[in-house]
């Protein structure tokens, strides 16, 4: 099984820096010719939204970032009800997509660990990772067309903060 969860922050790491950096294994004069842009990066200053177009030979990925990006999640889940959405990266290209989504809550830790758990499992996720360590819960898994799901969340004095993380076809 893949790692969960780290997948999707590998993933941007990589597309950022493919945006962003030269070929360094190579000298210039050696670089294979490109045929598309390597792509752009933005952020609005009016909203903080940043976003990042890579070109490459996979094709185009688009990513968005920021407070009022809105989530695009798969069919099956949602966002844990009454929670206020922090920030959202929403990562697409073609079938491909992966979400990152932070969010807080008045409610428990438990409360929203077992919501999240229940939408995976009826999604078809085998949620095989369920960790937990000191104030933080960790759930994550895959279903069989290749989904894979993390939740996790810690709990403070009167506010549970979480990240769920859904990622379909991006390396």
């Amino acid at each position: 099984m893949r790692p969960v969860g780290t997948a999707l922050l590998a993933t941007l790491t990589t597309l950022a820096l493919a945006a962003c950096s030269p070929e360094a294994e190579q000298p210039v004069e050696e670089q294979p010719r490109q045929e598309f842009a390597p792509g752009s990066y933005e952020v609005d200053p009016a909203t903080g939204e940043t976003r990042a177009v890579v070109n490459n030979e996979d094709g185009t990925t688009i990513m968005r970032a920021g407070e009022t990006v809105p989530p695009r999640l798969p069919e099956g889940f949602s966002i844990y009800p009454g929670a206020e959405i922090r920030n959202t990266i929403q990562i697409g290209r073609d079938d491909a997509t992966g979400v990152v989504v932070s969010l807080a809550s008045e409610d428990s830790l438990a409360d929203l660990v077992a919501f999240y758990r229940r939408q995976a499992e009826a999604a078809g996720v085998d949620v095989a990772i369920d960790l937990k360590t000191g104030a933080m819960t960790t759930i994550a898994g895959e279903a069989p067309d290749g989904t894979s799901f993390a939740f996790q969340a810690s709990g403070a004095t009167g506010e549970t903060t979480g990240q769920l993380t859904l990622r379909r076809g991006l390396n």
